[in-house]
């Protein structure tokens, strides 16, 4: 009996192993997308945001002159 109890103490480490490790490699992966995003991503994001805004801001001047 103590040999199932200390194989199965040996397995839950392994698999506490396994856990860590994986949880670590997805918050490397989570980390290096964030810098991508930041760098690449983003600023075309805010680029496309400004213009989209123009353009709402022009609709916007224009419908105002035709309700005058």
């Amino acid at each position: 009996m103590a040999v199932f109890i200390d194989m199965k103490q040996h397995l839950r480490a392994a698999a506490d192993v396994v856990f860590y490790a994986g949880a670590s490699a997805a918050f490397m992966l989570m980390a290096m997308f964030a810098i991508q995003y930041d760098e690449l991503i983003a600023p075309e994001m805010h680029r496309v945001s400004d213009a989209w805004g123009l353009v709402a801001t022009d609709f916007g001047r224009k419908l105002a002159s035709l309700s005058i």
